[in-house]
């Protein structure tokens, strides 16, 4: 089954696929997904579409397209790169069940304008 019709079942019924119902929970559950089309060698368009763009998209969306983030290690911090779209929505928005909900408008705004279903 394709990301975005998974994404689409958990927006419908989000108790039924996330326990508990929350965008900490749903950030689990993607990377899980993402992990396992990697690991099967199943990738199809609208994943590999959604992990090269999104974050992009979500970065400039909330405003955070110039923030990076970092990495401590006891060698000192190291910059790791842009921040990741969770970080971007969660720095937007911290409270669990609003981030959920601004995850699902960017994701229809993303889908919008990259002319996706």
């Amino acid at each position: 089954m394709a990301l975005f019709d998974v994404l689409e079942r958990i927006r419908r019924r989000p108790d039924m696929h996330l326990q508990p119902a929350g965008f900490a929970t749903l950030r689990a559950f993607i990377d899980g997904y993402e992990s396992a089309l990697m690991e099967h060698g199943t990738v199809d368009g609208q994943h590999t579409t959604f992990l090269m763009q999104f974050s992009d998209f979500v970065r400039t969306s909330t405003g955070h397209e110039d923030e990076r983030t970092s990495l401590t290690t006891p060698d000192g911090v190291f910059d790791i790169g842009q921040l990741h779209w969770q970080a971007a929505i969660t720095r937007t928005e911290p409270d669990d069940g609003k981030a959920m909900l601004l995850f699902f408008d960017l994701l229809d705004r993303f889908k919008a304008s990259h002319g996706l279903r």
